[in-house]
């Protein structure tokens, strides 16, 4: 039975880190504490996962995810599905864990009991959730391979056995899956996004749930989101940044046409395909199930940090300006390689977007045309009503732009 001490700094509003915490015992303090941030509960959940790992590995976690060696691969005996309890609590930002530390233990014993025999073998562990989704699948799908996992769930590439071809399936956490109201949110932008019919648009093919779980079946992209992209290669070209952010926008503009905002765009959710074809997934499903069910009203968790507008992260008013600004962000990430704010807590990111100016693209990149750099600034402005209006606008300015930049290389070849 373990029991916890010394809780002197429990009231997670303190304003300050405590100093005993800013040397070897950092490592099981969360990034944005360690920052010198207020924390939150998810704080917590980020130092007892930090703990577990310690105890699991005999290794104190590294503080960048991206270092952060899986647990399983310093001590095989660890199930699967714990590992995947762990790196989700262990991510930087508050937003990409557990919210409180009961969400984490629903998902910690969710997986079929997997957790209550540590001696087993990893294959047992893996059995669990995928043997449950395998047979929640029945003979409508054969599941063939993980692609990924993040916040809300896991992604699997799928054959449809009937009309026989590849999909990807989105499974929900079971801890999301525990609320009804939630799902039933859930359910209902789903139905929305499913109407969306654009060459930019990930589509929706169908939702299902059972045998308590949850998923929807999405067309397979080919390629690697924007983040992976920019990870491996560094900054896009800059007319491949603007094809982007053009298409981009035409989705923007069919989405904001049927009343669906986005309300997460981030470089995460932004597939690039090989032949450089943008591809936005997951419209509407973020907030859906991040608990706000106002349409305009998210919360400060509807959204990435770093690429959510000011108004997110205050938890004001969600209207499609919001969306305008999480492209812009991202297209400015496209050509820098990092956002365009940056900081270990949405309160210093509010911050700096709201007192700091842009960094200057013309500086770093001197390619980058002023005008389209100029288009960018009006996007990316911190009060939304001195942004674009609409998705047509912005892209009207972005190819004005662009039509300034091709004539100034044709002279300059000439």
């Amino acid at each position: 039975r373990a029991v916890i001490t010394d809780l002197r700094y429990a009231n997670w509003c303190l304003p300050y880190v405590p100093p005993d915490d800013r040397g070897a015992g950092g490592s099981f303090v969360a990034p944005e504490v360690r920052a010198g941030g207020a924390g939150e509960p998810a704080s917590d959940v980020f130092a007892v996962a930090a703990l577990v790992y310690y105890v699991l590995t005999g290794q104190a976690p590294d503080a960048d995810p991206a270092r952060l060696t899986p647990p399983r691969q310093l001590r095989p005996a660890v199930p699967a599905a714990l590992e995947r309890v762990l790196l989700r609590a262990l991510q930087t930002a508050p937003g990409d864990r557990y919210y409180t530390a009961t969400e984490m233990l629903e998902d910690f014993v969710s997986d079929a009991g997997v957790f209550h025999e540590p001696a087993a073998p990893p294959q047992v562990a893996e059995a669990g959730f995928e043997g449950r989704l395998r047979r929640a699948l029945g003979d409508d799908y054969e599941l063939l391979d993980e692609v990924g996992a993040g916040g809300f769930g896991r992604v699997y590439r799928a054959r449809d056995l009937g009309l026989e071809r590849d999909v990807a399936i989105k499974v929900l956490h079971p801890s999301l899956t525990a609320d009804p109201a939630v799902m039933e949110r859930f359910r209902r932008e789903a139905q929305l996004a499913a109407r969306l019919r654009h060459p930019s648009i990930v589509s929706i093919y169908d939702i299902m749930s059972r045998a308590g779980l949850q998923w929807y079946t999405m067309e397979l992209v080919p390629g690697s989101s924007l983040a992976q992209l920019v990870s491996r290669r560094g900054p896009l070209p800059v007319e491949q940044a603007v094809r982007m952010l053009d298409q981009g926008l035409s989705a923007l503009e069919h989405a904001h046409a049927l009343g669906l905002i986005h309300r997460d765009l981030k470089p995460e959710n932004m597939l690039i395909e090989p032949d450089g074809r943008l591809r936005i997934t997951d419209f509407g499903l973020a907030l859906a199930l991040r608990g706000d069910a106002r349409f305009g009203g998210a919360t400060s968790r509807s959204g990435t940090p770093q690429f959510a507008a000011p108004e997110q992260l205050l938890g004001e008013r969600v209207e499609q300006r919001a969306d305008l600004y999480s492209l812009a962000a991202a297209t400015y990430f496209a050509l820098l390689g990092r956002p365009p704010f940056e900081g270990a807590t949405p309160e210093s990111i509010l911050a700096r977007q709201t007192t700091d100016d842009l960094p200057l693209l013309h500086a770093a990149r001197p390619e980058v045309p002023r005008e389209l750099e100029d288009v960018l600034r009006t996007a990316l402005a911190s009060d939304p009503a001195a942004r674009y209006p609409t998705a047509t606008a912005f892209r009207e300015a972005v190819r004005r732009s662009r039509g300034f930049w091709r004539r100034f290389q044709t002279m300059l070849r000439g």
